[in-house]
């Protein structure tokens, strides 16, 4: 498997957690960001992406750092 990018926003951190154990699954083939450090032009670096966010209220994901 290539490079992998892992971008989350956590609030309190469980997110975080998440994003670190997909990292370490991957193998050290992963690089971690959160949103405001990944741009659009960076995903073609990678051969895969993955995004986590945390819900909020009625399960509902947070939008604002994701837009």
């Amino acid at each position: 498997m290539g490079k992998i990018a892992i971008v989350y926003w956590s609030g309190t951190g469980n997110t975080e957690a998440m994003a670190n154990l997909v990292a370490e699954g991957a193998g050290g083939s992963a690089d971690l960001f959160t949103p405001d450090q990944f741009s659009p032009d960076q995903a073609a670096g990678y051969s895969a992406l993955a995004f986590g966010c945390p819900s909020m209220g009625a399960e509902q994901l947070d939008e604002a750092e994701f837009e």
